[in-house]
């Protein structure tokens, strides 16, 4: 009885050692298994940076545009001789002579300083292809003396009043001592002798041409086209005042008559 006892002690004993055996292997199976489940599984994914928000700026006034800058007023002294503004009521006065006179041709004189400059003048529109006549330059008190009262006169035997012949008379011809062939700066141009010193023959021919390049040599139509309301005098395409190369490229690109450019300087 005591041997058959032993027996079944030794077969639970080995039955319980076959069960804790296979539980321990049933436990590294699992262990194994989650292992490879582990190594196997997609890794964690890298978490986003958080986001910052970035403060919008807020306009606090419309962006400045520059204007387009104006071109500037030519760098000229407006009280030097050359722009003297000679007329009716501000005149040379009787006693005025240049200080010194040089003939340029056909016996006309001009001022020294600017005679170069008008002979230069007269050989470009020659070298142009046109026939020019220096018609007139200095002309003294007296010799413009005679020749207004010679207008006032012819004026007066048609019927006008002395004062009608007056106002007549200085749309062409200046006052006696407020005229600009007095300074000797200026110069009436033609084509020829015969040629009529009448508005019409401005805009073709050596006029259009002196119109156009002038101010290449400092000289201006000193009585414009359509500022007889300024001048006080008719439109004279022939006749030309030397201002200086700087101011008169300046009043012919923009059409200004003498009167018009010295009033841009004014000051108050």
């Amino acid at each position: 009885m005591s041997g058959n006892r032993n027996t079944k002690k030794r077969r639970a004993q080995q039955g319980a050692g076959g069960k804790l055996l296979l539980l321990l292997l049933a436990l590294i199976g699992v262990a194994w298994g989650l292992s490879k489940a582990l190594e196997n599984r997609a890794p964690e994914p890298t978490p986003l940076p958080t986001p910052v928000a970035t403060p919008i700026p807020v306009a606090t006034a419309w962006p400045t545009v520059s204007p387009v800058p104006t071109p500037p007023k030519p760098a000229v002294d407006v009280t030097s001789w050359e722009l003297r503004l000679i007329r009716y009521e501000n005149p040379l006065g009787e006693d005025f002579v240049p200080e010194s006179l040089t003939t340029v041709e056909n016996g006309q004189q001009m001022d020294s300083r600017v005679a170069p400059a008008a002979s230069n003048l007269i050989n470009a529109a020659r070298l142009a292809g046109y026939s020019v006549y220096f018609c007139s330059g200095y002309r003294d008190y007296d010799t413009q003396y005679t020749i207004y009262w010679n207008h006032i006169n012819q004026y007066m035997a048609q019927g006008m009043t002395e004062e009608e012949a007056h106002a007549k008379t200085r749309l062409a011809v200046n006052y006696p001592g407020a005229s600009e062939h007095q300074s000797g700066l200026c110069a009436d141009i033609l084509e020829s002798a015969s040629q009529e010193m009448e508005p019409w023959i401005g805009g073709s021919g050596l006029m259009l041409w002196l119109e156009q390049h002038c101010a290449e040599y400092g000289f201006v139509v000193r009585y414009p086209k359509d500022k007889t309301d300024i001048t006080g005098v008719e439109y004279e395409p022939w006749h030309l005042r030397y201002v200086g190369v700087d101011a008169a490229t300046y009043m012919m690109e923009k059409g200004l008559c003498l009167e018009e450019f010295l009033a841009l300087y004014e000051v108050g």
